[in-house]
């Protein structure tokens, strides 16, 4: 019965209205309006922009979507890019470079955006957050499969199968013979598994690839907003948090056909 007291929900409420006080959209918003103050002395312009930083905070405070966001796999934080020196694979290694290179210019974009148009980008920010978590997943996979694949020699692999092979063809004993076909059906399976998990490491690097070309073209598209009126900046966000949303979803699936390889290949 405990559990149903109102007073539980406090702490909860707490923690949404410190992240939307925090937001890095609702932080912009009111950052430029003392920007806007300060540059033309008026306290007017300073006031209105501390009256949207107000209502975006009491928005998300009310939006049960951000409430879902805020409290998303239990509490825990979100996964996030490591460094790219910290990582040993080329390719790896380069796609987070990029897509660091890519967040950076959009935040730089959304920096100079007026708050009214990147008001209408609430929802895109959201789910570029997402998508970022999904890449820094997609990353630390495909580390970990770089790591194992270089350690693996593959062409070895394929010569004692052909060696095996020679061999059981060259043996009169029919015990010998079957005992080294086996051998041979081990080491076959072993290089069964060695492929798939080199074709997934390529599969993991194009899907990078992809999300660098999507999150490199939002600051065009953020740009190209400025331009437009309010019904249009409406369907451009409406189409940029779709693709987002769309590609976010494909990573999901990826993960899972991910899940069904050899979740170790260390062991």
């Amino acid at each position: 019965m405990g559990n149903d007291d109102p007073k539980d929900a406090r702490p909860k409420f707490s923690k949404v209205v410190a992240r939307a006080t925090t937001s890095p959209l609702n932080l912009g918003v009111a950052g430029a309006g003392v920007i806007a103050a300060a540059a033309l002395g008026s306290w007017p312009i300073l006031a209105l922009g501390g009256a949207a930083y107000a209502a975006l905070v009491a928005f998300d405070s009310a939006n049960p979507a951000f409430w879902k966001k805020t409290f998303a796999g239990g509490g825990r934080e979100p996964i996030k890019l490591p460094a790219a020196d910290k990582l040993k694979d080329k390719s790896t290694r380069s796609a987070v470079e990029r897509l660091r290179a890519a967040r950076a210019e959009l935040e730089r974009v959304l920096a100079e955006t007026p708050a009214d148009v990147r008001s209408n980008l609430t929802t895109v920010e959201a789910s570029l957050e997402e998508l970022e978590e999904r890449a820094a997943r997609l990353v630390l996979r495909a580390e970990e499969l770089a790591r194992y694949l270089v350690r693996v020699d593959g062409a070895a692999i394929r010569e004692d199968v052909a060696r095996l092979d020679t061999q059981a063809g060259q043996t009169r004993d029919g015990e010998t013979r079957k005992q080294l076909e086996q051998a041979k059906a081990a080491r076959v399976d072993e290089l069964r598994v060695l492929e798939e998990l080199e074709r997934a490491k390529q599969r993991l690097d194009a899907n990078l690839l992809r999300m660098v070309a999507v999150v490199g073209g939002l600051p065009s598209k953020v740009v190209h907003m400025r331009t437009l009126d309010a019904q249009a900046m409406d369907d451009v966000s409406g189409d940029m948090n779709a693709e987002l949303e769309r590609l976010s979803g494909e990573m999901r699936t990826f993960e899972e056909t991910l899940k069904t390889l050899v979740e170790d290949p260390n062991s």
